[in-house]
């Protein structure tokens, strides 16, 4: 059984957001910011799961539409957000990736014990384990491959 890594910390931070009718976690650590949805660059013959360019203080980042990631009708307008996406641990401050959903809650502060791992032969390769919150389970997005998507 294959397992896809996911951090057990004692205390995980995680950024709570709905894309269509779930909700969806990001650990915190992989995530700079929230911005309102700009004017994005269209990129014509792009991957289906890019909706654009996010022109964020100069530097252009791919923005990955969450919706056609897991499999809604991709829409949006200006109340959607896109949460920012560092290129990693080497690089923590340096923004790599937006991923746009429809409303960021905030943020949920986990055990190790409410965090469960995902074997990826079901859950596939965009989401690395699930969370439980007030009775409730959030798929929790695999930020490694988010950034290999836009590699």
């Amino acid at each position: 059984m294959k397992h896809a890594p996911f951090s057990t910390s004692a205390l995980q931070t995680l950024v709570i957001c709905r894309i269509g009718v779930q909700d969806y976690a990001l650990p915190l650590e992989a995530t700079l910011r929230v911005v309102r949805l700009p004017a994005l660059t269209i990129l014509p013959d792009s991957k289906p799961e890019i909706c654009g360019l996010l022109n964020l203080n100069g530097r252009h980042l791919p923005v990955i539409d969450g919706r056609r990631l897991v499999g809604e009708t991709s829409h949006y307008d200006l109340t959607n957000q896109i949460i920012i996406v560092n290129a990693g641990a080497d690089a923590a401050d340096v923004p790599a990736l937006g991923l746009l959903v429809d409303e960021v809650y905030g943020l949920a502060h986990l055990s190790s014990s409410g965090v469960h791992t995902l074997d990826t032969s079901y859950a596939g390769k965009f989401f690395s384990g699930v969370v439980s919150l007030d009775h409730r389970s959030f798929p929790v997005f695999n930020v490694a491959e988010l950034r290999r998507m836009v590699a």
